[in-house]
C-alpha cells in the first residue's frame, strides 16, 4: 500500500466480524469507512475505534446506494485500496419451510451484493494497477450444512466467483481473496452449538486472517487455519461416511438446531435477526 494512511472500506463493520475486521485494518495504518446499515451501530464503532474511522450507511442490496458510497469515499477521503465485503445474514431452518422472502434476502446479502459491490470497485482499482478485494465467506461454503441451504449455496457461489475474478486479474497488481470462518462466536451465530470436537472462532480470529490475507496477497484463507485440511480429508470420504460422519459429529445441530432464537444478524446490521425455521429480519 502506497498511501500514508490507505483507504479501506467494511461492510456490515457496526458489529461482529466486521467491526473486529475494522479495527485490525486501523492498527494496520488504514483509514477505515465503517459502512452498515445501522447508522448508530457503526457510529458506535466509530466512537470505540478512533479518527481513523469514518461512519457510513449503506444497504448492500442497494447497488445505487453502494455506488454512491464509493463515489462518496473516493471523493472526501482518496483511493479505496482495500474493500472488505463481509455484510452478511444467516437464518437457518429447513429448506422447505422456508418462505420467499427470506430466501430472496439470503442471495440477495450473500451473493448478488458480493458480487455487484465488486464490481463496482474492481475497475477503479485495475485502473490504478493495485488494491485488495477480500470476501467474508463461510466454510459453509465449501462444507454445507442442513438448515443451511440457501446460505451454504449463497457462499458456495461467492468462494468460485472469487476464484474465477481471481483467474481475470492476475498480473495486474489487483488482489482478490475469500475468507471462510467457522462458526463465530458473535451474536449472529448466538444459540448455536459447534459440532462435538469444534468451538466456535473469535471475531479477531477472523480479522485476523484477513490481515494476513491482505499481507500475503492470498487467495484463501481458512478460519482456524487447520479446517482446510479437515475439510479436504472430509471431502476424499465416501458420501455414506461423510454422512455418519455429520452424524457422529452433530453436525445438523448448527442449522437445526433449538436455540436459534438467541442469535442476533451481526453483519447486515440493524435488526437483522435469523430464527429457527428460516425467519429473518431484514436489517
Amino acid at each position: 500500500m502506497t498511501a500514508p494512511h490507505p483507504v479501506a472500506v467494511v461492510t456490515g463493520a457496526g458489529s461482529g466480524i466486521g467491526r473486529a475486521i475494522a479495527a485490525a485494518l486501523v492498527a494496520r495504518g488504514c483509514r477505515v469507512v465503517v459502512a452498515d446499515l445501522d447508522l448508530d451501530a457503526a457510529r458506535r464503532t466509530v466512537a470505540d475505534l478512533g479518527e481513523h474511522t469514518v461512519a457510513h450507511r449503506v444497504d448492500v442490496r442497494d447497488t445505487a446506494a453502494v455506488a454512491a458510497l464509493l463515489d462518496a469515499v473516493e471523493r472526501d477521503l482518496g483511493p479505496v485500496e482495500v474493500w472488505v465485503n463481509n455484510a452478511g445474514v444467516m437464518p437457518t431452518g429447513r429448506f422447505a419451510e422456508q418462505d420467499d422472502a427470506t430466501l430472496d434476502l439470503v442471495v440477495d446479502v450473500d451473493y448478488r451484493a458480493v458480487v455487484h459491490a465488486t464490481r463496482l470497485v474492481l475497475p477503479r482499482m485495475l485502473a490504478r494497477g493495485r488494491g485488495s478485494v477480500v470476501q467474508v465467506a463461510s466454510a459453509t461454503g465449501r462444507k454445507p450444512m442442513a438448515g443451511l441451504a440457501v446460505y451454504s449455496g449463497a457462499k458456495a457461489g461467492v468462494i468460485g466467483f472469487t476464484s474465477a475474478v481471481r483467474r481475470e486479474v492476475r498480473g495486474s497488481g489487483v488482489h482478490v481473496g475469500v475468507v471462510l470462518p467457522y462458526l463465530a462466536a458473535t451474536p449472529m451465530g448466538a444459540g448455536i452449538r459447534p459440532q462435538r470436537g469444534f468451538r466456535a472462532v473469535t471475531a479477531e480470529q477472523v480479522a485476523a486472517e484477513v490481515v494476513r490475507l491482505l499481507d500475503r496477497r492470498a487467495p484463501v484463507a481458512w478460519v482456524p487455519r487447520r479446517l482446510g485440511a479437515l475439510s479436504r480429508a472430509f471431502e476424499s470420504l465416501p458420501l455414506p461416511v461423510q454422512d455418519r460422519v455429520d452424524d457422529w459429529l452433530l453436525s445438523d445441530r448448527i442449522g437445526l438446531g433449538d436455540r436459534a432464537d438467541d442469535r442476533v444478524g451481526d453483519r447486515v446490521g440493524d435488526e437483522g435477526r435469523g430464527h429457527g425455521g428460516g425467519r429473518a429480519a431484514r436489517g
